[in-house]
């Protein structure tokens, strides 16, 4: 509802009553808690939340809806806002002839998967903001994305696009329906998983060297990564590629994966100076970034740069990692230690980038003379700049290069680098700083606490564990309704709400089990056990095969979506298939393989067809295949002898292993849980190592030399 009373149009003083209007209006859009509806709080358009109030009004008023979908640190939806929701004409026609709803992509991924679908049905292509039309039925009968205030080559005035759906509602609606029906039975078509389609036999690992084959195709030569501008990161790629080269030792393989990394390091598309990756790059060789930071793409890539140490010991993607972990630590961070907050936008007041691009003379102003000299190699710093008369700071000479040119020591060069970047990192805040999408969402800190237990198992920080271990109690504390006996997705300003999608199941599971592994405390793994009971409960599709992506019972949504295509984020099928096979190694419970399997299987024929789009998937086939599992046994938690065991096994890269500890005298409990652990006895009073594969253990190890020459034998298959 909207508190004042609009302006007429065709008032002569319309420019003073807009601005009037702008002051004192406030749409239902101010109740709601996520940052990005509260952005569009003020506008005139009489925007709703997606919630069973509007949707009722447009079946009683039998209107159709106008579905508004982006994210708050989303650039075009900014200018689309800016352009036409605070716009008084505009927010007219759709007051009168729409019932208009905003949702935040990140709260509502189930909302946002179904419609992107349509979208993409209907104009072949999508992206945000997403302006779908649909009946009161949901059905949507029209969609595109941006869409501009006056006419653009191939692209109509979002006010002609409105006027035209409106006559079409008044005068055709049956032609209006018409197409919502066959869009909508497109969409039912294509989240249907035929049993034809379906795996009967026994899983096969041709995936794997198709899904090789597929990224050594598309991967750059020259600048790394994968296809062309505009050029995404893509983790999921990456981590493949490494379980692949765990697997087969091909170098080809590690080429791939080193040029890439270290172009992506290297480049406008990481923060040179605070730490964490952009969301992509617009150009190909890794320059000029979308500047916005996503939770999720550093969670990931953190991820990605610690594996690639322990699999190539390149102390380049261990400091990469370690940046990418401090910024998050640094940027992302609630005060209290609480959890991670979603994104950092890419805009400034002083426009797109503003906030991390320099002049010369800011560098003069900022630096010693010495250390602008440093940093003007380094970087490539020019007069002219490489980004709008400014520049984006990249590695363009090595330290070594940049040390020998000026006539230093490569350790001179880089305590420069390193007191430049702080002197810069602190000027830089003093800037407007781009604003924070402070909700902090469950799927998104399981991938954050994934990240800072993996952290700490191979680098040893305390703070790491820290970080994981106070995140994953506070989704537990804050983010799980005890009542409903459900996992929240959405937390904010003292509010947590909206049911738990399958990626916060699925993420935060994974979380708990890195953070078991990290601690062998049992409560990660016995929650890690009921959220996985309760997610196959509430998720499973026993018809179709694999799970939903929304919860049983939801009435407000036109199909249900089973999807496992790995994007930049892993779906959450992808995800619980992984969970489900750690844990059946852990529990010895034959169920978990044989869900995780049955997730696999369902989505066999795209996994033969497109590897690629199903790479974290497909690292879940190699998983199945086979798993080493390591137990270290040490009669006390302090012991010296068991802490540099578990250091060994960390640091060393078997991406399918699964490392479990005991310490001390541990209650009767964690037996019934890990079976495995029974038996598992100190020697001789000291610290032991337990080796099996596939539960065949070799014979107790006390010596860490012995440890690491049966460590460092790994299984090669071509």
């Amino acid at each position: 509802m909207v508190t004042s009373e609009r302006p007429k149009l065709g008032n002569p003083k319309r420019d003073s009553e807009r601005l009037q209007w702008q002051l004192h209006m406030v749409n239902r859009l101010a109740k709601e808690n996520s940052p990005y509806l509260l952005q569009h709080a003020t506008n005139p358009v009489d925007w709703y939340p997606w919630s069973e109030e509007a949707l009722r009004k447009a079946r009683d008023e039998n209107k159709p809806i106008f579905l508004s979908i982006g994210y708050s640190s989303c650039h075009w939806c900014h200018v689309m806002e800016k352009e036409s929701f605070v716009d008084l004409e505009t927010a007219q026609l759709l007051n009168a002839n729409f019932i208009s709803i905003k949702v935040d992509r990140e709260e509502r991924p189930e909302l946002d998967e179904i419609y992107m679908k349509a979208v993409m049905s209907l104009t072949g292509s999508g992206g945000w903001p997403m302006s779908v039309f649909l009946t009161p039925e949901l059905k949507p009968f029209y969609g595109g994305t941006y869409f501009p205030p006056v006419e653009r080559p191939g692209l109509p005035s979002f006010r002609r696009v409105l006027m035209a759906l409106a006559d079409l509602w008044q005068n055709k609606p049956d032609d209006a329906k018409r197409s919502a029906e066959e869009v909508s039975q497109a969409l039912i078509e294509r989240t249907r998983r035929s049993e034809t389609k379906q795996l009967k036999g026994e899983l096969s690992v041709f995936p794997l060297s198709a899904c090789y084959a597929s990224l050594e195709r598309a991967f750059d030569p020259v600048y790394g990564g994968f296809g062309g501008a505009p050029k995404f990161p893509m983790p999921g790629y990456l981590l493949f590629l490494l379980r692949y080269y765990a697997r087969t030792g091909k170098e080809r393989v590690l080429e791939i994966i080193t040029k890439s990394l270290r172009s992506m390091a290297l480049g406008g598309i990481f923060d040179q100076v605070g730490g964490g990756f952009h969301r992509y790059s617009t150009d190909s060789r890794w320059l000029v970034p979308h500047f916005e930071k996503m939770l999720y793409d550093n969670a990931l890539l953190a991820r990605v740069y610690i594996e690639a140490f322990q699999a190539t010991k390149d102390e380049f993607h261990a400091k990469t990692a370690e940046k990418t972990l401090s910024w998050m630590l640094r940027e992302m961070r609630d005060p209290n230690g609480r959890g991670f907050y979603s994104a950092q936008d890419a805009d400034s007041p002083e426009g797109e980038g503003a906030y991390y691009v320099w002049t010369n003379e800011e560098l003069i102003e900022n630096l010693s003379e010495e250390e602008v000299a440093v940093v003007t190699l380094q970087y490539g710093i020019t007069a002219e700049g490489n980004f709008e008369g400014k520049n984006i700071l990249e590695v363009v000479k090595s330290d070594e290069d940049v040390a020998k040119q000026l006539g230093k020591s490569t350790k001179g060069i880089q305590d420069l680098l390193q007191s430049s970047c702080e002197k810069l990192l602190a000027s830089r805040s003093r800037r407007n700083r781009p604003l924070i999408d402070d909700k902090i969402l469950t799927s998104w800190n399981g991938l954050a606490i994934s990240a800072f237990a993996q952290a700490y198992q191979v680098f040893d920080k305390p703070e790491y564990l820290t970080a994981a271990r106070s995140t994953a109690e506070f989704v537990l504390q804050t983010l799980f309704d005890e009542g409903k006996q459900r996992l929240l997705r959405r937390y904010r300003n003292n509010e947590a709400g909206i049911d738990g999608s399958l990626e916060d199941y699925a993420f935060f599971t994974q979380g708990l089990i890195d953070l078991y592994e990290s601690t062998f405390e049992e409560l990660w793994l016995e929650t890690a056990i009921q959220l996985t009971d309760l997610a196959l409960e509430l998720f499973q599709d026993k018809e179709n095969g694999g799970l939903c992506s929304a919860p049983k019972g939801r009435n407000d949504l036109i199909v249900k979506v089973i999807d496992g295509n790995d994007g930049v984020i892993p779906s959450g099928n992808s995800v619980m298939a992984m969970n489900l096979a750690r844990l059946s190694k852990i529990t010895s419970k034959p169920r978990y393989r044989e869900f995780s399997e049955g997730i696999l299987r369902s989505f066999w024929s795209e996994i033969e067809t497109q590897p690629n789009q199903y790479s974290f998937m497909v690292q879940t086939i190699e998983s199945l295949q086979s798993q080493d599992e390591i137990v270290i046994v040490s009669p006390e938690a302090s012991s010296k002898e068991a802490h540099s065991m578990l250091r060994l096994v960390r640091e060393n890269y078997r991406p399918n292993k699964i490392v479990l500890g005991i310490w001390g005298s541990p209650e009767q409990k964690i037996f019934e849980l890990v079976p495995m652990l029974k038996g598992k006895t100190v020697v001789r009073n000291s610290a032991t190592a337990y080796v099996c594969k596939n539960y065949v253990c070799k014979p107790p190890i006390t010596d860490i030399d012995t440890l690491a020459k049966m460590l460092s034998t790994v299984d090669k298959t071509a």
